[in-house]
């Protein structure tokens, strides 16, 4: 074997030892949090009678039912986090970024969101972050097409978080500090040896050869691929060099610079050691590396979305709305089951009667389980002594104190997971509408920590997404962008195009900018709530339909709505339309003035071409150079009169639209007033 093989082999067992190490202590670290995670989902899933019990009760033929009521208030939780999905905003750092370069940004980011079906990766992690206490959410560069050598960004859905291992001493929430991170894959052998053909493993029969070194990561009939991140940090010294003409200062890494060298024209003014990090990756089995390489960023793109976060004497703790609600749900399922038994046996009420007195009449035996027409017996007992009819040992179940008991376990499931009657739709004891929407809100922010978490994991992958994207989308392109309200265009970015009639370069590799992240309604929802508080201006102040009627109309959805939008624009007063620019159009009395001025100057022009031609042909008369000359200082003087004509006609036509324009802003002035009149009699009346 070549040294260079040999040293190959080398660091890749120590990539995999180490592996196995950080792997083995990830187990040891989360197996009390996944231990729980697990159970919560079961009690989620309906397992919620204790096994023992469970058994005991079938065996008895006894009820054992489960009322469900953790469900609905997780789906409670989850359903308003999809009802008011954050919106990324992406905003400028330094001075080499710019507004409409952010803007682009944004809808790039909206585009891989809207590719990857990221609400759906979103919505799962969420779920599993208010069940069990964690999911999680991945990014992935892949191909653009089979043919292409163009990477796209994508957000991936992470189904099961269980197959997912991180730095147990991490101690950033998002856990953008992790150094290493895990992703598992279960497959089967004719998966793996599809996938992986030149692997050792792919030969293998007998799979428990495997299982020898990493028992963890063997399944019985199949291997477990394992994608490895982890950051490696390479000591360097950052330099702050200074060109002294100009005085600008940039810092750049050592070990970047040529030979070591620092170039001409610059200075070093300081320096300090720092850390170079890169975040490399690898899909590993048990035995041997099956692919590498490196991920362009510092962080390692596996991001959390966390429930409750505790650290109990240094022992870490995650939990989710199950964790507390099991013992009022299984109380309430007790008193339930009890209810249903005590009212069921409740007719079966044993018979009493004197020894032989059934004898003879089997139709006794089945007196609680049939109806009988008749009930014959006996009326002597065995030793013939007469005796009275059988009769029914009646005893009145405690069912009121049993319901009053399946009141109060419903009361403190209610409590534990802080969503009420009023939450769930269902009449409380509030009467007016702002207490009901009080006690909503109650319920959300009792809950709202779940939804805040999440809005942290988003702005996360916002950020590792704006970073990537000027490594990933470097080249010339044409991308597509979306807008908040879901408009679609294309940009071309990385090369010169026209903005706003301007040319300019929408530079995706320059500059630094950062993420934030909007929580609340939609903009579908925002859009419906304008429309409604337009309408309560409109029903107050009816001719106000005449001011801003298309922006109503253009807000519903319904078919057609556009088109009548439009068309209400073109009715709008003068002074109140646009042009596509977002400019004022010339009012018609103003284009008609204009038109007029401009026959003028058309007719001035053309009396002049003709002194011209007269000019010429006069020229050839004129016998003496004294006639020449005299019609010379003639002509002149025509177009001299001509040119002060068409000045005076041009003055005249400016002052007419200095009125005009005087007279519009003093029509928009007035109709201002009259909304903000309206605006405030309808905040009076409310």
């Amino acid at each position: 074997m070549a040294e260079d093989d040999k040293s190959d082999k080398k660091d890749a067992d120590s990539i995999i030892q180490t592996a196995l190490k950080r792997f083995k202590l990830c187990v040891e670290a989360e197996r009390g949090i996944r231990t729980l995670a697990l159970e919560d989902l079961r009690f989620r899933a309906g397992e919620q009678w204790p096994d023992n019990i469970k058994v005991q009760r079938e065996r008895e033929q006894r009820p054992c039912l489960t009322i469900n009521r953790v469900l609905p208030a997780i789906r409670q939780v989850t359903n308003e986090q999809r009802q008011n999905r954050g919106a990324i905003k992406v905003s400028p750092v330094d001075d080499k970024a710019d507004v409409d370069t952010a803007e682009v940004l944004q809808g790039v980011v909206r585009n891989i969101e809207y590719d990857s079906n990221a609400d759906v990766a979103f919505d799962t992690a969420f779920d599993g972050a208010v069940t069990g206490g964690f999911g999680y959410v991945r990014v992935i560069t892949e191909y653009f097409e089979p043919n292409s050598f163009d990477q796209v960004l994508k957000i991936k859905r992470v189904r099961n978080p269980h197959m997912i291992y991180m730095d147990p001493s991490c101690q950033e929430a998002d856990y953008s500090d992790a150094e290493f991170g895990f992703v598992v894959e279960l497959l089967t052998k004719e998966e793996y040896k599809a996938a992986y053909p030149k692997s050792e493993l792919a030969s293998m029969d007998d799979w428990e050869s495997v299982g020898d070194h990493a028992p963890e990561w063997v399944g019985d009939s199949g291997i477990r691929v394992v994608e490895y991140y982890y950051r490696e940090k390479i000591a360097d010294t950052l330099l702050l060099l200074q060109d002294p003409q100009t005085g600008e200062e940039r810092g750049i890494l050592k070990s970047a610079l040529p030979d070591g060298e620092i170039p001409d024209g610059l200075v070093q003014v300081d320096e300090r050691e720092t850390e170079k990090i890169k975040v490399k990756w690898c899909k590993l089995n048990a035995v041997e590396i099956l692919d590498a390489t490196e991920w362009d960023d510092t962080e390692i793109p596996i991001v959390p979305v966390l429930g409750d976060e505790l650290d109990i004497d240094g022992k870490r703790v995650l939990e989710g709305m199950v964790r507390h609600a099991k013992d009022p749900q299984r109380m309430l399922n007790y008193w339930k089951s009890a209810e249903t038994e005590a009212i069921a046996l409740a007719p079966r009420a044993p018979w009493v009667m004197a020894e032989g007195q059934a004898e003879g009449h089997p139709e006794w035996d089945t007196a609680n389980t049939k109806s009988h027409s008749k009930l014959e017996y006996k009326p002597k007992d065995l030793a013939g002594q007469p005796v009275g009819p059988p009769i029914r040992n009646v005893a009145e179940p405690a069912v009121a104190a049993i319901t009053n008991a399946s009141l109060g376990a419903a009361d403190d499931l209610k409590a534990v997971t802080q969503v009420y009657d009023a939450g769930l739709g269902q009449r409380s004891n509030e009467t007016s509408g702002r207490g009901i929407v009080a006690r909503q809100q109650q319920g959300q922010l009792g809950n709202f920590h779940y939804i805040d978490n999440l809005t942290r994991s988003r702005r996360r992958v916002a950020r590792i997404l704006v970073r990537m994207i000027p490594k990933i989308y470097n080249t010339a392109r044409i991308l597509r962008v979306i807008g908040e309200d879901d408009t679609v265009k294309t940009v071309a970015v990385n090369q010169k195009t026209e903005h706003k009639g301007v040319e300019r370069v929408f530079d995706l590799t320059t500059g630094r900018y950062d993420v934030i992240v909007q929580t609340g309604p939609g903009y579908a929802t925002r859009r419906k709530e304008a429309v409604e508080s337009m309408m309560g201006v409109i029903t107050a102040a009816p001719e106000l339909m005449n001011i801003f009627g298309d922006l109503v109309i253009k807000n519903m959805d319904w078919p057609g709505a556009q088109e009548i939008a439009e068309r209400m624009k073109k009715m709008l007063p003068p002074q109140l339309q646009e042009g596509e620019d977002g400019e004022q159009p010339i009012p018609p009395q103003v284009q008609q003035k204009m038109e007029q001025y401009g026959q003028m100057i058309e007719e001035l022009t053309k009396q002049l071409n003709q002194a011209k031609e007269q000019l010429a042909t006069k020229s050839l008369e004129l016998e003496s150079r004294e006639r020449i000359e005299e019609g010379k200082a003639q002509l002149e003087l025509r177009i001299t009169q001509l040119k002060l004509d068409s000045q005076e006609a041009i003055a005249a036509l400016k002052a007419e639209v200095d009125i005009i324009k005087a007279g519009q802003q003093m029509q928009m002035a007035e109709a201002a007033r009259e909304a903000q009149a309206a605006s405030e009699t309808i905040g009076a009346q409310q």
